[in-house]
C-alpha cells in the first residue's frame, strides 16, 4: 500500500476537484511511464490499462490524501516482466527516476551539463562536477518520457492552493517522491536564444493567428537546425498575414533565431524557433 498527498490553504475546506484531478492524472502518467519501459511498450492501449492501473482505496479530507495500489495483473496475462518487476520493485525505479531527475534538472539550471558512462547492459555512472551517481538503464529512460509529467506535477504548486506534493510506501515516514513549497521550478528546463539569426527552409503546416505561434517542417538536409519538427513563434510585432498564406506553399524561407534547450540528458536540442521574417 502506498499514499499519494497534496496539501495546502486550497485544501482547508475540501478538495478542489480540478487541482486533484490534475495532481492524480500528472502522477498516474509517471507511473504509465514507469510501466510503458518495464512493459517495453510505446503507449498506454485498452490491454496495458486492464493489465497496469493504480486503485484507490480510500480518500481523507483536510489534504487529499489517498492510499493507492499498483495492480500488476500480468501474470495471468503471460508478460514475463511482472515476474521480474513486482509493485515492489516497479516503485523503486519510479522512485529513482524522481531522484534521477531532480540531480539532473537542478545540474542544468546551475550550468552543470551532466555526463554519462553506461556499461554493456545499459547501467549509467551519471557525473555532475564532482558527485557521482549509479542508475539502472530503466531509471532514465523513465525519467526521459516522464519529465513532461513531473514538471506538470511541480507546477501545481502555488503557495494560495497547493504547498506540497508527496508520495511513499504506507508503512514509511519519509517520503520518496516530495514536491515543497519552493520546488515550482524544480523540473524546468533552461533555454537560451542563440544571437546569429540563421536562414531556413522549411514547410509550414500549422499556425494559430491569434497566438502568432506554430509549427513548421524541415525536410532538408545539412541546415541550421536537423530535420524534423518545431515549435515557432513570430517574433515581434510582424504582421501574420504572410505566415497565414506561407500555409499554402510546400516550401518557404525564414530567418529565425535559434531558442536552444540544456537538455539533462546529453547534447542541447533545439525547444522552438522565434521567426524573425519571412523571404516573400
Amino acid at each position: 500500500m502506498h499514499e499519494f498527498k497534496i496539501d495546502g490553504p486550497a485544501f482547508k475546506e475540501g478538495s478542489p476537484i480540478h487541482i486533484s484531478v490534475a495532481a492524480l492524472d500528472s502522477f498516474q502518467s509517471i507511473l504509465d511511464k514507469s510501466y510503458l519501459v518495464l512493459a517495453g511498450a510505446k503507449r498506454m492501449s485498452a490491454k496495458d490499462r486492464e493489465i497496469f492501473y493504480l486503485r484507490a482505496t480510500s480518500f481523507r479530507q483536510g489534504s487529499l490524501l489517498t492510499n493507492f495500489e499498483i495492480v500488476l495483473s500480468g501474470i495471468q496475462l503471460g508478460l514475463p516482466f511482472v515476474s521480474s518487476f513486482g509493485p515492489q520493485n516497479f516503485w523503486e525505479y519510479t522512485k529513482d527516476s524522481f531522484s534521477f531527475l531532480k540531480n539532473v534538472c537542478t545540474a542544468v539550471q546551475k550550468n552543470e551539463k551532466p555526463t554519462y558512462e553506461f556499461n554493456n547492459q545499459g547501467d549509467a555512472s551519471v557525473h555532475i562536477g564532482d558527485n557521482h551517481y549509479h542508475y539502472h538503464a530503466p531509471v532514465i529512460q523513465i525519467a526521459e518520457l516522464a519529465l513532461p509529467n513531473y514538471q506538470d506535477l511541480a507546477h501545481l504548486i502555488d503557495p494560495l492552493k497547493v504547498n506540497k506534493i508527496l508520495s511513499k510506501p504506507a508503512n514509511q515516514e519519509e517520503p520518496d517522491i516530495y514536491i515543497g513549497p519552493k520546488d515550482r521550478g524544480m523540473f524546468d528546463i533552461p533555454t537560451r536564444i542563440e544571437k546569429e539569426t540563421v536562414y531556413l527552409k522549411c514547410e509550414i503546416y500549422d499556425f494559430n493567428k491569434y497566438k502568432n505561434k506554430g509549427k513548421l517542417s524541415v525536410k532538408i538536409p545539412e541546415q541550421a537546425v536537423p530535420q524534423g519538427d518545431y515549435n515557432f513563434e513570430i517574433f515581434g510585432s510582424q504582421d501574420n498575414v504572410e505566415y497565414i498564406y506561407s500555409m499554402l506553399k510546400p516550401l518557404v524561407e525564414l530567418y529565425c533565431l535559434i531558442e536552444m534547450e540544456s537538455n539533462p540528458f546529453g547534447d542541447d536540442k533545439v525547444n522552438k524557433l522565434h521567426i524573425t521574417g519571412v523571404n516573400s
